[in-house]
């Protein structure tokens, strides 16, 4: 089955009509289009590593949520800074840890807790004011 989950009468039929053998060849042939666009421009051999990393179903659901959109990923850095924000969000406002249990859980003795501490206050002020926001949406829609 080319996608997990069809979301369209032309995925329906797709998978309906490709035996498993035949879905390795569409999905190669996928994966070969994708990559002589690239011929054209190299930034699009991105496009093909996509697609190998998240399949048909999981590609054609991310092309319907950008729908010719553009988007600019974080770097490795900045994801792994915004990953140790909300782990360390999540055992300093969720666990109550001190911040010597959180460095001892992360293996990390030389974490920048002031840097961590300001970011960690960051995030909590956007949750609130999302959280207002949703309580104050939810009250118009009750009135």
């Amino acid at each position: 089955m080319l996608y997990e989950t069809p979301k369209s009468l032309l995925e329906k039929r797709i998978n309906e009509a490709l035996g498993k053998y035949e879905e390795t060849i569409v999905s190669d042939l996928i994966k070969l289009s994708l990559l002589k666009s690239s011929e054209r421009d190299s930034s699009l051999l991105l496009y093909s590593e996509i697609f190998n990393l998240l399949g048909p179903d999981k590609f054609t659901a991310l092309i319907n949520i950008l729908d010719g959109k553009s988007l600019k990923m974080p770097s490795k850095e900045k994801f792994k800074d915004v990953t140790l924000v909300a782990v360390c969000y999540y055992y300093k406002m969720v666990e109550r840890k001190s911040w010597d249990e959180i460095k001892t859980i992360l293996g990390k003795p030389d974490l920048n807790t002031i840097k961590i501490g300001i970011r960690i206050n960051q995030l909590h002020s956007q949750l609130s004011e999302m959280m207002d926001k949703i309580i104050e949406e939810k009250a118009d829609k009750n009135e």
